[in-house]
């Protein structure tokens, strides 16, 4: 038993991607999906193993931590992809944290130069840019166009130096159609558009949205048969499927479930429940979230976590008379409360509905007391 075990994986839809890219007309193709949701993991367990063992090149690089500067991250994953190694060894070994330095051949081919990742921040020297385009040229393959795998790549709009790299990626990959194809995730549906939709965007139309499938029942059924074997014991699936739904089909949520089951066998479902979502608030601090909010803007998290409709009218009025009594902040301090949590990351828009980016979060605003607010 191994922790790859407990991965479920989603084989139709990453042979739909693989096949849209290896095949198909197109170069690009963006996903999005909640956070923690799994976008990740079939990038790393799904897409990339199963390009890799159709004979292609796979480079994987999350834009989540960037050390300051993206550019850092893509010529240190760039550089590895062209080393010897399969990428889940390189997947591995990168646990192990990133070399603050590494030694390279400059464009020109005629010295080399040392890298130093931790310095790379502020504005991007030129001749890094060029460097880019030719770790682009060293890993394309027209007949086996590599795999650029882009982790979270809307956090580019947060780095302000960020134009003339994205710029000079988006013009390396036009310039090498057939040897180089792009997948784009994101957690944030407002940050993939502003990237992709927005005309003066440099990636503007480069790539098609694709939603990442929501999880079955298959998946329950695939985590029982697992944790039969690593326990040794038993849930009954009709509770497994009742639980996975009060956590909203969330993969980390049900599987840290389990294991509180498979720690603590005499405890009772609920207290199990409750448990995971205070470690998890706990993990993810979002008591110090919290604290930082105004009333205003914790009435409208809840409201949206609550995916109550016409915030601004009736519907909305009503919500918060309910759960506040007197308390009816005007309109525009609800629409300035927006503003403030969009731009933290707390809330974003998906099909034009602003709710809250992350479900473990949303489910945690929803259990509240009323004297929060």
């Amino acid at each position: 038993m191994t922790k790859s075990d407990w991965h479920y994986p989603r084989r139709d839809f990453a042979k739909k991607v693989y096949g849209l890219l290896a095949n198909g007309p197109i170069q690009g193709a963006s996903i999005f999906g909640p956070r923690r949701t799994g976008k990740t993991h079939f990038l790393t367990h799904d897409l990339a193993p199963l390009a890799e063992e159709k004979g292609h090149r796979v480079v994987y690089a999350s834009l989540w931590q960037t050390l300051g500067s993206p550019l850092a991250i893509l010529l240190y994953e760039f550089d590895r992809a062209l080393g010897a190694g399969s990428f889940l060894d390189r997947a591995k070994s990168v646990a192990g944290g990133i070399a603050p330095k590494f030694k390279i051949r400059t464009p020109d081919g005629a010295t080399e130069m040392e890298i130093d990742l931790s310095r790379l921040k502020g504005e991007v020297p030129e001749q890094h840019l060029l460097l880019l385009d030719q770790y682009c040229e060293w890993l394309a393959r027209d007949r086996k166009p590599a795999f650029l795998l882009f982790d979270e790549f809307q956090e580019l709009e947060k780095w302000e130096n960020a134009r003339p790299m994205v710029a000079a990626l988006r013009t390396s990959l036009d310039k090498r159609t057939d040897g180089l194809v792009a997948v784009f995730s994101g957690s944030s549906e407002v940050g993939l558009q502003q990237v992709f939709s927005e005309r003066d965007a440099p990636f503007f139309r480069f790539a098609i949205p694709l939603d990442l499938p929501t999880l079955t029942d298959a998946f329950v059924d695939h985590q029982l048969k697992v944790f039969r074997v690593a326990s040794r014991s038993k849930i009954e699936r009709a509770k497994a499927l009742e639980v996975f739904h009060q956590f909203k089909s969330n993969p980390m949520l049900f599987q840290r479930w389990l294991m509180k089951i498979a720690i603590h066998p005499n405890m009772s479902d609920s207290d199990a429940f409750s448990t995971v979502h205070a470690e998890f608030a706990e993990e993810f601090g979002f008591n110090r979230i919290w604290l930082g909010l105004s009333r205003t803007q914790r009435i409208m998290a809840r409201m949206l976590a609550s995916r109550t409709e016409h915030i601004y009218g009736r519907k909305g009025a009503d919500f918060i008379s309910d759960l506040t009594g007197e308390y009816r902040p005007s309109k525009s301090a609800l629409q300035a409360a927006v503003g403030l949590l969009t731009r933290r990351g707390i809330v974003d828009k998906w099909n034009d509905e602003w709710r809250i980016a992350d479900p473990l979060f949303e489910t945690w605003i929803n259990g509240r007391p009323t004297s929060d607010f």
